[in-house]
């Protein structure tokens, strides 16, 4: 449940750690790595003085991404692995464990989305099982791996890049937002198992972000959260460990939904009315942080 006591937004406090005070001399295993937030991240991270272990289905831009991560003086390896398959997420949890051990810092950035409301969905069901593999089997996976080395360790941070849609319950994207959902509850019942073992967990709910992805779906008189403010947001989760963080937008949202919730189902009613229903071919639309597809091979948005 989210706590609207905390501070949940990402403005900069006067004191406390740094981003290198959490991640100097850390390792940090970033999925999604090879393009958009998660390279971005990677390359944050690595500049902090963090050892960065990078994953993704493209081997190219890994390999790009690490070169120039050692070009500036930082310390990166790559481990392609394709996280919507039971073996790709062996194959990198093998990989990494034997090459470093469980990371000091997971981030589940890798991530897919589909833009298709439920009246267009009969027959559909395939959609929700492609986001469920990549946005939940994947990470859920992959942290029943880590896991047992990080608690042996009595450390660790898991962050989860998910969506205000969890929140807000956004419409046209109930195959993308049911998955994040998931997920969300997985982490937040590891936070309960685990705090005795010194292992936080944080959800990070990103709202509209403006990438390469999403550039040609702008919803006009929405304002997308930019690319840098959204690695901002995930960086600060890194810092301060909240259990969820969203921005000042996010805040709003929730407490809009807590306070007038009526108000807020009418709202999103008439958006979902407003909105094409492929926003492929359309100029106007929203989107989610992740890649919008119609019927492309599934695939990490993230990736």
């Amino acid at each position: 449940m989210i706590n609207l006591l905390t501070v949940p937004h990402h403005l900069p406090l006067p004191f406390g750690p740094t981003l290198r005070d959490r991640v100097s001399g850390k390792k940090v295993l970033i999925t999604g790595a090879s393009s958009g937030i998660g390279r971005a991240l990677a390359l944050r991270v690595a500049d902090a003085g963090a050892t960065v272990i990078v994953t993704a289905r493209r081997t190219s831009e890994l390999d790009q991404l690490v070169a120039e991560i050692r070009s500036r003086g930082g310390e990166a390896f790559a481990f392609p692995a394709d996280l919507s398959t039971a073996e790709g997420v062996d194959k990198l949890a093998d990989e990494v464990l034997i090459e470093f051990g469980a990371p000091d810092i997971l981030v589940n950035n890798a991530g897919r989305s589909i833009w298709r409301s439920l009246a267009e969905s009969e027959g559909r069901l395939h959609d929700f099982e492609r986001t469920m593999r990549i946005n939940y089997f994947g990470p859920v996976g992959l942290l029943l791996r880590l896991l047992p080395e990080m608690r042996r360790r009595g450390s660790g941070h898991v962050v989860s890049s998910s969506s205000l849609g969890v929140i807000t319950d956004v419409p046209r994207f109930s195959a993308y937002v049911g998955s994040k959902a998931a997920l969300e509850a997985v982490m937040r019942i590891a936070a309960n198992e685990c705090l005795s073992d010194g292992i936080t967990f944080t959800d990070v709910h990103l709202p509209l972000v403006a990438t390469d992805m999403s550039a040609g779906l702008g919803w006009q008189g929405y304002k997308a959260l930019s690319a840098e403010a959204a690695v901002d947001m995930l960086a600060d989760a890194i810092i301060r460990r909240p259990a969820h963080l969203e921005n000042l937008h996010g805040v709003l949202c929730i407490w809009f939904n807590r306070l007038f919730p009526d108000l807020a189902r009418y709202s999103l009613n008439q958006l979902h009315l407003r909105l094409p229903e492929h926003p492929t071919r359309h100029s106007a639309a929203i989107s989610q942080p992740a890649d919008v597809t119609d019927d492309a091979p599934a695939a990490p948005a993230h990736d």
